[in-house]
């Protein structure tokens, strides 16, 4: 995996669990972690939490009360 694949992937699902990117990628979210955090240095893409998301509340939100980390891309 590139980070133009990830790139790609990101750009085309919008938003993304860690999760999601792990089972996509067949890696771990250690491995990720540093690629996705270039992409964020780069102001392309944004890290979120539930808490973050909707102030835990999970109303009106893309997080639907699951407690994972997401990205969004903003690129």
């Amino acid at each position: 995996m590139s980070l133009l694949e990830l790139k790609e992937y990101l750009k085309n699902r919008n938003i993304v669990s860690i999760n999601d990117l792990c089972i996509y990628f067949r890696t771990s979210p250690e491995t990720l972690e540093p690629m996705l955090e270039q992409w964020i240095r780069k102001g392309k893409l944004r890290k979120e939490t539930a808490e973050s998301c909707c102030g835990g509340k999970h109303s009106s939100c893309f997080c639907g009360g699951d407690p994972d980390i997401w990205y969004q891309w903003i690129g």
